[in-house]
């Protein structure tokens, strides 16, 4: 008996990421795979009584999104938090977060998140005594956008343990300020608040993360990657158990293993990949540094407003190490580094570790891969290295990273075009909750190279619609060795499918389009998991 499609598309504009077959009419599906792509005459004869047939009148059909950097699981924990995501003044700060305190026992904790100084019309942080005046009666941690640096009021500090004469820890800074706290905390400073911060639970976590995951669904996002979590490794292996069992995960996660993961991993003995299509563990995340828009970025020459030249969280004989271990077993490293003296590092380590050991395919990965100068450039495509951009970092924070760094080097940034010109596979992703989830603003700040207020930001390094779109899709399952099974529409790979509105491969002339853009439905396998 000839095989009997689930469902036909036909009609469709059909950008299958598929150099052999670039475009079509009509995608076949059977189960969760993509039976053929072609045109509605290609498969009549797959047509039962049971298949159902779905003209979709010149919409477009592309491979679903892979947001491939992203934070899920923190990011589900972020919403049960204070968000502060847009604030343009202290007054509006203290505002959104005494909404929450008001209704929070005195003693407990309150979290918020997503402040960005460079939009307060004050141009810079609340200060401690500012934080203590407002909330006398509850410990408050507050995190910056970019998760790196952030407050807290001096009833969060005495608990985590911080005084003027505490030292600063390895890779991280209390600020002071004539020898007095400030109430600011960066990097390893402020991420070892969140480890007295009562943690969530598993149960609420996976909840939240259910959420999520509609949400990634309604922006036609099928995959994206776990870049290391936060959270208590008893609550992230539980929720991923609960949303597993429940099937309330609708989005296919990559996960890499932050320290104490990772160590607890090598500790079982268990292998890294370790997985299946919907959720894998991939490889160790290892951070090296900061961010640019709080001026944290490990870079060589300083930050020129406040010449700062960034935190390093290791040195080079600690990082070569870190990569070796992991290298040694097989395994892919993805490295967070933004600023050029961290990208370097990561080189070098990588560089030491494949000459130790060569591995022809390691696929190493660069996370950000910020301020990677011409002479970076040319090192990561002769090394072999995957560069992981995020484009939308111009869109919402280059106008404050512009006045941290310049022009000249913010022009350099993300360098799209010259390492897609010389050859290497470059992935794109949101970074969320550091942005949002939304492709469209990604893509269109990797096409028009502009900030929210329309600034330029390096139009050199602009790419085309098609390449942006090959960067969401198929360049992200190759990242995480899964370019067999999807990231381009052909058959046998699995039924991962957005279809559009518009076609956003063809907006090279008018790059504000793909703002406009609208998900109309969103496949995982052969199933809808979202319709407008």
């Amino acid at each position: 008996m000839p095989i009997k499609a689930d469902l036909i598309l036909k009609n469709a504009n059909i950008k299958t990421m598929d150099k052999k077959r670039p475009s079509a009419s009509a995608i076949a599906i059977l189960g969760d795979r993509i039976l053929g792509v072609g045109d509605f005459e290609d498969f009549t004869a797959t047509i039962g009584p049971d298949t159902e047939i779905a003209d979709l009148s010149g919409k477009t059909v592309l491979p679903g999104f892979n947001d491939n950097h992203s934070h899920p699981l923190f990011c589900a924990g972020t919403l049960s938090k204070v968000n502060l995501t847009g604030t343009k003044s202290h007054s509006e700060f203290f505002e959104r977060i005494k909404a929450r305190v008001d209704e929070t026992p005195a003693g407990d904790w309150v979290e918020a998140f997503g402040y960005d100084e460079g939009l307060f019309a004050e141009g810079t942080p609340p200060v401690l005594g500012q934080l203590d005046a407002a909330f006398p009666d509850h410990p408050v941690c507050v995190a910056r956008v970019c998760q790196h640096v952030g407050l807290a009021n001096s009833r969060a500090l005495a608990l985590r343990g911080y005084t003027p004469d505490t030292p600063d820890p390895a890779g991280g800074e209390i600020v002071r300020e004539g020898g007095k706290l400030t109430g600011c905390l960066r990097e390893t400073a402020f991420l070892a608040m969140k480890e007295i911060i009562p943690p969530l639970g598993g149960e609420k976590l996976a909840a939240l993360m259910k959420s999520l995951s509609a949400r990634y669904n309604s922006f036609g996002i099928t995959s994206t990657t776990e870049m290391g979590a936060f959270d208590d490794p008893k609550d992230y292996f539980s929720a991923w158990d609960r949303l597993l069992k429940d099937g309330w995960l609708t989005v296919r996660i990559a996960a890499y293993c932050l320290e104490p993961m990772y160590r607890k991993f090598m500790d079982t003995g268990m292998p890294l990949p370790f997985g299946n299509d919907l959720l894998k563990f991939q490889g160790r995340k290892i951070i090296l540094d900061g961010t640019a828009g709080a001026g944290t970025a490990r870079m060589s020459e300083p930050s020129r407003f406040d010449g700062n030249p960034g935190i390093a969280y290791y040195s080079q004989e600690q990082l070569d190490d870190m990569v070796w271990e992991a290298h040694s077993r097989g395994q892919q490293v993805s490295g967070h580094a933004i600023g050029d003296v961290a990208i370097t590092m990561f080189l070098d380590a990588y560089k030491k570790a494949q000459e130790r050991m060569p591995r022809p395919d390691a696929r190493h990965r660069i996370e950000h891969c910020s301020f990677c100068f011409p002479h970076l450039v040319e090192r990561v495509i002769k090394e072999g290295v995957y560069p992981l951009m995020n484009t939308g970092f111009l869109y919402y924070f280059g106008d404050t990273i512009t006045r941290n760094y310049g022009e000249d080097r913010v022009s350099q940034s993300f360098p799209f075009r010259s390492l897609l010109d010389g050859g290497i596979a470059v992935a794109n992703g949101s970074d969320t909750p550091v942005t949002v989830l939304d492709p469209t603003v990604i893509l269109h700040a990797a096409l028009a190279r502009k900030t929210a207020s329309g600034a330029s930001c390096g139009d050199g390094q602009r790419i085309t619609a098609q390449e942006a779109i090959y960067a969401y899709t198929a360049a992200g399952a190759h990242f995480t060795f899964d370019e067999h099974k999807k990231g381009v529409l052909e058959s046998g790979k699995l039924a991962d499918i957005v279809v559009t509105d518009i076609d956003p491969t063809a907006v090279d002339d008018e790059p504000e389009r793909i703002l406009e853009m609208k998900v109309e439905q969103t496949i995982l396998g052969g199933r809808t998991v979202y319709q407008r």
